[in-house]
């Protein structure tokens, strides 16, 4: 972090480990909300200076839960992101834009056969800010927001008919043809906006040593295809980070 005039850049390189909390509802199917908690790793690039900030994070989690009130239906859930984002300083602030540039989340269970699994790929835009306080030498706060402004999106209800909505819009439906169901098609990409998503990230960073941070997050997705039956996805992760490369000049 950037503590004086006389500290013109500051580089670092991280890799952190932490909890993830999260909460999953999709409506098209049900009113059940699934909640699980998880190892979340990740790694990270981030560039300071006194003009721009720019910075590169990857994350991945995978785990089991069980739907409420069942004790043999056991949802397999993969997922991961990898986003970029550049900020030009303005006083004292950061502003600029994050790219999700692959955001992805599955989640099956193997008991509903061809009806098994719900599955989002994602990319975004969002606006950014972002705002560094130095506490004191080695110490300082880190605030972020984004907000997303523009998504292209590829996805399919869970555990029902399982099928992209602009496929079914389309007359394309065909149940002996799995390549509808393909979360890396890009011709079933879609285009969201601000009027039937709301897409929402903020963390707050602490870093107390020259090597160690300890990072809190959240992130808030709910979209719709058909307005009375959004899809909210939301993960809390905290995380200790470990700046294994860091440079100052």
């Amino acid at each position: 972090m950037i503590y004086c005039n006389s500290i013109a850049q500051e580089t670092k390189v991280y890799f952190g480990i932490g909890s993830l909390h999260n909460t999953f509802q999709d409506t098209r199917f049900s009113n059940v909300h699934l909640v699980k908690k998880s190892i979340l790793p990740e790694f990270g690039f981030q560039r300071l200076s006194l003009k721009s900030q720019i910075y590169l994070n990857a994350n991945a989690f995978v785990f089991k839960s069980d739907f409420p009130n069942s004790t043999n239906t056991e949802v397999m859930t993969l997922g991961y992101n990898v986003k970029l984002g550049y900020l030009h300083k303005v006083r004292k602030h950061y502003f600029g834009l994050t790219w999700n540039a692959l955001d992805f989340v599955t989640r099956s269970n193997n008991n509903l056969g061809n009806s098994s699994n719900f599955y989002r790929l994602s990319s975004d835009i969002l606006l950014s800010w972002s705002y560094s306080h130095a506490l004191k030498k080695n110490r300082s706060l880190e605030l972020g927001l984004d907000y997303g402004i523009l998504s292209f999106m590829n996805t399919a209800p869970s555990f029902t008919a399982n099928l992209p909505q602009n496929v079914i819009d389309n007359g394309e439906v065909s149940f002996f043809d799995s390549s509808t169901r393909n979360p890396y098609d890009l011709s079933y990409l879609t285009a969201k906006t601000v009027h039937n998503q709301l897409l929402l990230n903020t963390y707050i960073r602490f870093n107390f040593k020259k090597k160690l941070s300890l990072a809190y997050s959240w992130k808030l997705r709910s979209f719709y295809d058909h307005k009375s039956y959004p899809v909210t996805d939301a993960f809390h992760t905290l995380s200790l980070q470990y700046n294994f490369i860091r440079h100052i000049k």
